[in-house]
C-alpha cells in the first residue's frame, strides 16, 4: 500500500516542483556618453574629450556648437570611430573627415566657424571676459558633412569656457588720455607688466589681456583707434599716446620694473616694433604678424615722422563671397623709396620676438620678418627670435582660439589635394568629388577645364556663388552643387548636350530662367531654394526629358503642402505632366488609374 501511495504522490513533486528559471537576457549595452574634462576651465588650457558606450567601429560625428553675446551660433563638426570596446579618446584617436582631419585633441575648439546662416567670416571672439564661453558638445549617429543635416544625437555635455580666473580684477583706465582695461593677477605683485594690442579692427579686444592676467602678468589691454574718444579711423597716431601708457604700466604699484613689454598683432605688432625702438620704458616686444616698416597711417613722435606705407588700390581685389585680398596690395617696405617708412628697430636695446604664420594671405608677414632680422644683423643686433608656423595664417591667438579662414580652395588646389588621395590624374577620371572643401571653393575657375573626361562633378558643401568654366566638360553627365550660394542658372548652357541630371539643393535660386536648354535633363534634384511662384515652375515643362524632381523646400511647395497633402503634387504634375517622381513620390496619372481599372 505504501508503495501505492509513493507512486500515487509521484506526479505530485513533480507538478510542485519549481519551473527553471527564464534564459538570461543578452547583457545591454550601456547608453552613450561623452564626458570632457574640465567641465569648466581657462579658454587656453587643453581638455580631455572621451566617449563610452558605443558599438565596435561604430561611426559618429562629434560637434561643437556655441554662440556668441549677439546670439550668432557657430560650429564644427569631425568623423570618427570607435575602437573595439566602443569609445573614442580625442587625444589619441584620429578623426576621418568634417572640418579637420588627424588627432587634434582640440580640433572642435580651435575649428568652430559660423554656422550655414550666418555671415561667413566672423571669428568667435569674446566681447566680454566675465562670464564663459559654453560651447555644446554632441555625439551624432553616422557621418555627417559640415553644414548638413547631422544624425540623432546620442549624447551631449556642455563645457564652459573661461577668459579670466577667480581673483583677478578689472580695472577700466581712464587715465589722461589713455584708455583701456588693466587686468592684474590675484595677490600682492608686483607682476611683469604688458601692453597688450590688436590690429585694424579697432576697439577694445580684452580676452587675451584677461589671459595674460591669469598667468601673472599685470595686462594693459590698450585700444588706439575706434574706442570712446579716441579716433575714429586709422588716420594718424601719435607715439605719446603709447608712451603715456607705457609710464602709466611702468609705475603702477603692482607692476615690477625696471620696464614693461608690449605684445601686438598687425597693425598692434608695427606699433610694438616703434614703442620698443623710440620709448626707453619698453623692454620687451612681442610682434604677431606684424609690418618692420609704419604703415598705412603716418606716425608722429615730436618733430620726428614715420610716413606710413600705402595700399595700392589697384592690386585689392575682392572674392565672390566679399573677401578683400590685399595680399599684394601693400607697398614693398624693401624698396628703397619707401625707406623713410621704415622703423629703425637698430636702435632698440630690448628683446624682440617675431611671430608669424607662413600661410599668411593677409599680407607677407614672414617677408618682414626676414627684412627685419636682416636690419638688426646689419647692425651687428641678435637680440630676437623668430617663431615660423607652417601651414599657420595670419591671426595667432591663444591656444584653440576659434580661427576665421578667409582664403578660399581654388579649383586647381582642390584637384590636387583629390589627385593625392585617389592616386588618379583629375584628367582621366570620370568621377571627381570635389565637396566640402576646406577652406571651400568660392570659384569655379578655369581649372575646370582639365576635366575632359570627367562624367559625375561634385562641387556641394563649398561657397561657390556662379556657375562657369563648365565649356570643357563634353561628357559631364552629372553635375552635384548643392549646399552653395548659387543665385541662378547660368553657365549651365556650357553642358546642356550632355548633363542628365543637376543636385543643387539649399542655394538661393528663386528664377529659373535658363533652364530651358537643357534638353537632357532627366533629374532636377532642388529642394530648399527660393523659387516661390508658378511663373518659374512651369518653366520646368520646358524640359522634354524631366522624369524625376525633387522641389520641397521651396517657398511655392510649402505654401500649397500647407494646405492639403496631396494639394502639392496634384498642383505641380498638372503643371509639368511628364514627371514620373516629384519628391521621392511616384507620380500616377489619371489615365493610368483608368487603364488600370478596364
Amino acid at each position: 500500500m505504501w508503495r501505492a501511495v509513493a507512486a500515487a504522490s509521484a506526479p505530485a513533486r513533480v507538478l510542485c516542483r519549481a519551473p527553471p528559471p527564464p534564459p538570461l537576457p543578452p547583457p545591454r549595452r550601456r547608453a552613450v556618453s561623452v564626458a570632457v574634462s574640465p567641465a569648466a576651465g581657462l579658454a587656453d588650457e587643453r581638455v580631455e574629450t572621451r566617449v563610452a558606450g558605443l558599438g565596435p567601429g561604430q561611426p559618429v560625428t562629434l560637434r561643437a556648437v556655441a554662440a556668441d553675446e549677439r546670439g550668432c551660433l557657430f560650429q564644427s563638426c569631425a568623423h570618427y570611430r570607435a575602437d573595439s570596446r566602443g569609445e573614442l579618446h580625442l587625444g589619441t584617436d584620429a578623426s576621418h573627415g568634417g572640418d579637420y582631419t588627424g588627432v587634434e585633441p582640440m580640433g572642435l575648439f580651435w575649428s568652430l566657424a559660423p554656422a550655414g546662416m550666418e555671415r561667413p567670416y566672423q571669428r568667435l571672439v569674446p566681447r566680454s571676459t566675465g562670464t564663459p564661453m559654453k560651447v555644446e558638445m554632441l555625439v551624432h549617429q553616422g557621418h555627417s558633412l559640415p553644414g548638413a543635416i547631422p544624425g540623432t544625437v546620442v549624447a551631449k555635455a556642455e563645457v564652459e569656457r573661461w577668459f579670466t580666473a577667480p581673483g583677478v580684477r578689472r580695472i577700466r583706465l581712464k587715465e589722461g588720455g589713455v584708455r583701456g582695461s588693466l587686468f592684474l593677477p590675484p595677490g600682492d605683485g608686483p607682476f611683469p607688466g604688458v601692453i597688450d594690442m590688436y590690429g585694424d579692427e579697432g576697439g577694445l579686444i580684452e580676452f587675451r589681456s584677461s589671459l595674460l592676467a591669469t598667468r601673472g602678468f599685470a595686462a594693459l589691454s590698450l585700444p588706439y583707434f575706434d574706442f570712446e574718444d579716441l579716433p575714429k579711423v586709422m588716420k594718424e597716431f601719435k607715439l605719446e599716446y603709447f608712451e603715456e601708457a607705457a609710464r602709466f604700466l611702468r609705475r603702477h604699484p603692482k607692476v615690477k620694473g625696471p620696464g614693461v613689454g608690449v605684445i601686438g598683432t598687425g597693425k598692434g605688432a608695427e606699433l610694438a616694433l616703434s614703442m620698443i625702438t623710440f620709448l626707453p620704458e619698453v623692454v620687451a616686444a612681442v610682434c604677431i604678424s606684424g609690418c618692420s616698416s609704419n604703415t598705412v597711417a603716418d606716425l608722429h613722435y615730436g618733430e620726428m615722422t614715420l610716413p606710413g606705407l600705402r595700399f595700392d588700390m589697384n592690386k585689392v581685389s575682392v572674392s565672390d563671397a566679399g573677401v578683400f585680398d590685399i595680399f599684394e596690395a601693400l607697398d614693398d617696405p624693401a624698396n628703397p623709396a619707401n625707406s623713410p617708412c621704415t622703423i629703425p628697430i637698430e636702435k632698440a636695446e630690448g628683446h624682440f620676438l617675431l611671430v608669424v604664420g607662413e600661410d599668411d594671405r593677409m599680407w607677407k608677414s614672414s617677408l618682414y620678418a626676414e627684412l627685419a632680422i636682416g636690419r638688426l644683423r646689419q647692425h651687428g643686433k641678435e637680440n630676437f627670435e623668430l617663431l615660423s608656423y607652417p601651414g599657420a595664417g595670419h591671426r595667432i591667438d591663444p591656444p584653440s582660439t576659434p580661427f576665421c579662414q578667409a582664403k578660399a580652395t581654388t579649383i586647381k588646389e582642390a584637384l590636387a589635394k583629390w589627385e593625392e588621395k585617389n592616386g588618379q590624374k583629375a584628367s582621366e577620371a570620370k568621377e571627381v568629388k570635389l565637396y566640402g572643401q576646406i577652406p571651400p571653393v568660392e570659384r569655379m575657375d578655369e581649372s575646370l577645364s582639365t576635366l575632359v573626361n570627367c562624367e559625375k562633378l561634385s562641387l556641394s558643401t563649398n561657397c561657390i556663388e556662379r556657375i562657369a568654366n563648365l565649356n570643357s566638360l563634353k561628357n559631364l553627365r552629372i553635375l552635384s552643387l548643392g549646399r552653395n550660394n548659387i543665385k541662378n542658372l547660368n553657365g549651365l548652357e556650357a553642358v546642356a548636350d550632355t548633363l542628365e541630371e543637376l543636385w543643387i539643393s539649399y542655394n538661393f535660386i528663386e528664377k529659373l530662367r535658363g533652364i530651358r536648354v537643357m534638353k537632357k535633363l532627366k533629374v532636377l534634384y532642388m529642394s530648399n531654394n527660393l523659387v516661390k511662384d508658378w511663373a518659374e515652375f512651369v518653366r520646368l515643362a520646358e524640359l522634354p526629358l524631366l522624369e524625376d524632381l525633387v522641389f520641397v523646400g521651396n517657398p511655392l511647395q510649402e505654401k500649397y503642402a500647407s494646405d492639403q497633402k496631396n494639394n502639392w503634387i496634384e498642383e505641380a504634375t498638372k503643371r509639368v505632366p511628364k514627371l514620373k517622381k516629384l519628391d521621392g513620390t511616384l507620380v500616377i496619372k489619371q489615365e493610368e488609374d483608368e487603364e488600370g481599372a478596364n
